[in-house]
Formats: C-alpha cells, sequence, structure tokens
C-alpha cells in the first residue's frame, strides 16, 4: 500500500486523538486546583466570583437567598452547608474560606481537624474588596481570575464616574430600624462614587438615625435600603414614620439591603442602581 494512502488514513485517527486531549485538559487542569467551601455569606460571592465552579463544594445557605445574596441564582446551584464543622468535614473541601467573624468555635475546630482555613476580613472599602480577591485566589489556585476580577471592577468604577453629574447631591441613608452607614464603610464609598455627599457620614460606623437628625440635615436624597419588606417588624415599621414623608423636594430612591450587605464585584451594583434612579425621565 503506498505510504500516502496509509498517512490519509491514520489522520483521521490522529484528529480524534488530539481532539480528545484538547477536551481533557481543561478537566485535567482543574483536577489539580483545590476543592473549596465557604461558611460566610460575604465569602461566597467572592468565590463565586473567581473560582472554577467544579471547585466549589459547598457555600453557605445564605449564599441562595434572595434577600441576601447578590449573586443567589447563581448559589443556588450549589450544595448549601450550615456552617458546622461536622458538614465541613463531610464535605471534605481542600481549603475552606471564612469571614474572620465566622464562628470561632468552627474555625477553630476545623483547624485541629487539620482543614486549611482561609480567614477574610468584612471590606470597608473597593481597595478592601480587591484585596479579598486577590486572597480567595491565592488560596485556591486562581489568582489570575481574581487579578481579572478587579480589573472589570475597575472599568465598572471608570464607568459610574462618567456617568454621574459633576455636583455632588447631599443624602442620607435610611436603614431599617433607624441606621444609616458611616464614614468609613463600603456603602459610604458607593454612595460617593454614585456622585452623592453622605451628609451624615460622620455618625457611628453603622450609626443610628434619628428622625430630628433627618428633618435637620434636610437632605436632596433619601436612600431607602428595604429587607424582606412582605414581612411585618418593628425595625421595618421606622420606613412608614410620617416623618420621612414630610422632607419637602427629597428625592426618595429605592436600594435593597443586599446592595450593602457584603463587600464583593457586585457591590458596584448599589452605585449603577443609584445612577439609574436619579436619570432624567
Amino acid at each position: 500500500m503506498p505510504s500516502y494512502r496509509r498517512r490519509s488514513q491514520l489522520a483521521p485517527a490522529h484528529a480524534a486523538a488530539y481532539l480528545s486531549l484538547f477536551l481533557l485538559l481543561p478537566r485535567l487542569a482543574c483536577a489539580e486546583l483545590p476543592s473549596v467551601a465557604s461558611i460566610n455569606l460575604c465569602t461566597d460571592q467572592l468565590v463565586l466570583s473567581v473560582a472554577d465552579p467544579a471547585q466549589i463544594r459547598s457555600l453557605s445557605w445564605l449564599s441562595a437567598d434572595p434577600e441576601e445574596s447578590m449573586l443567589s441564582k447563581l448559589a443556588e446551584t450549589y450544595p448549601l452547608n450550615y456552617g458546622s464543622a461536622e458538614e465541613l468535614m463531610a464535605i471534605g473541601a481542600d481549603v475552606v474560606i471564612a469571614g474572620s467573624q465566622t464562628s470561632p468555635f468552627t474555625r477553630s475546630l476545623l483547624r485541629r481537624l487539620g482543614s486549611t482555613i482561609v480567614e477574610i476580613e468584612p471590606a470597608a472599602s473597593l481597595a478592601d474588596v480587591e484585596r479579598n480577591l486577590r486572597a480567595v485566589g491565592a488560596a485556591i489556585g486562581r489568582d489570575r481570575e481574581a487579578e481579572a476580577a478587579t480589573a472589570s471592577m475597575r472599568a465598572r468604577v471608570a464607568a459610574i464616574r462618567a456617568r454621574r453629574d459633576a455636583r455632588a447631591r447631599s443624602a442620607v441613608v435610611v436603614r431599617a430600624g433607624g441606621f444609616t452607614v458611616g464614614r468609613n464603610t463600603l456603602a459610604n464609598e458607593l454612595i460617593g462614587l454614585a456622585g452623592l455627599d453622605n451628609v451624615v457620614a460622620d455618625l457611628d460606623r453603622w450609626g443610628s438615625l434619628s428622625i430630628e437628625t433627618l428633618l435637620a440635615t434636610n437632605p436632596e436624597v433619601v436612600i431607602m435600603t428595604s429587607y424582606r419588606q412582605g414581612e411585618a417588624s418593628l425595625a421595618n415599621s421606622f420606613f412608614s414614620h410620617p416623618g420621612l414623608a414630610s422632607i419637602a423636594g427629597t428625592t426618595r430612591l429605592e436600594v435593597p439591603a443586599r446592595y450593602f450587605a457584603c463587600g464583593a464585584p457586585e457591590s458596584l451594583a448599589a452605585a449603577e442602581l443609584l445612577l439609574e434612579q436619579m436619570a432624567p425621565p
């Protein structure tokens, strides 16, 4: 048989072999990455932002609650945990990502049992979010993805700044129970990013806001952070106080509480939502 005929017969077999190897490479690469579980609402969202889906063994149960998480639809596709050491040992993830304020007992016990625990500090700024993305990325072998996520965040920040008004409008955030946000918070930075000036920023970090203080400041914008509005509670009753309705000439905006709950790339959606609501009709 001529050699050229043998080569032509072998070519399809070689092509099939190369194709199989090409399709297998991503699986082999993922197999080398550590598996991961998260036991904190905020670290859940960081993990979802940088991990390969095949790495994720479990997320906290709050991650799938649309009132709590910005990524609930994505989170509900994964197994959920309630943060107990027993659950985490059964899950058997190589790395457990926890908040620095997550149950000290659980973190300590998991360490004693040999688990690798990575503790993430709460984010008080967008810079902190970037730091935390890098920390999670480094812990699970996804440094490039963490850098890509931070680059995407910076592009979104630039786009938000390009859309906002040149003049900052005075604003106050009203949270359930009569609370607001102070200066050294991620929420305050997001408000400023949208072109608003938090006129009660010098209160405590999550300071109490009286109706009297609100009336005295007379802000141009009041930002209502709704939380489980369909459920009756004393905290939510604050939103129906007649004093809120009596502030003349004030624009009222709505931002669900989950937008300010955690520091993650999707936190930028808070500033984007504010700009959308302030846009001329």
